[in-house]
C-alpha cells in the first residue's frame, strides 16, 4: 500500500512542478534566453521520457512498429521543439500539464499514422507501381 501513496504523491508533485514550471518557461522564451528554458524543460523530460517508454512499448506489443525502430529520445527531441514553438498557445499555468501530455500523445499518433501509411503502402507496392 505504501507503494501506490508514494507513486500518487510523485505524480501529484511532478504535477505541481510542471504547473510551477509554466511561468518561469514562458518568462525565459520571452527573454530569448533558451539555454535556460531547454534547462528547465529537461528537469520535466524524465516523468515524460518514462510514459513515452511506455507508450512505444505498448505500440510494439500492438504491433504498430518494430521494437528498435523509434526511441524515446526522438520523441523527446520534438516536444522540445513543440514546447517553445507552441508554448503561448497554454493560456493558464493549471492547463500546461494536460497540454504537455496532449502534444506528446499527439507526436506518438503522428508515428502511427505514418506507420501504418508506410506499411499499408509497402505491403501494396505491387499494385501501385502497375501501369
Amino acid at each position: 500500500m505504501q507503494t501506490n501513496i508514494s507513486y500518487f504523491q510523485n505524480k501529484k508533485e511532478f504535477r505541481l512542478f510542471v504547473t510551477k514550471s509554466f511561468p518561469n518557461l514562458i518568462k525565459l522564451k520571452k527573454e530569448g534566453d533558451q539555454t535556460s528554458f531547454n534547462a528547465l524543460v529537461l528537469k520535466i523530460m524524465p516523468q515524460i521520457r518514462q510514459y513515452v517508454n511506455t507508450q512505444l512499448n505498448t505500440a510494439i506489443r500492438k504491433g504498430h512498429f518494430s521494437k528498435n525502430k523509434y526511441k524515446a529520445d526522438d520523441i523527446i527531441d520534438q516536444l522540445f521543439i513543440e514546447i517553445y514553438d507552441h508554448i503561448e498557445e497554454v493560456k493558464h499555468e493549471k492547463d500546461f500539464y494536460l497540454w504537455l501530455f496532449k502534444t506528446t500523445n499527439s507526436l506518438l499518433d503522428d508515428i502511427k499514422v505514418e506507420e501504418e501509411f508506410d506499411d499499408l503502402f509497402f505491403k501494396n507496392i505491387d499494385d501501385y507501381s502497375k501501369p
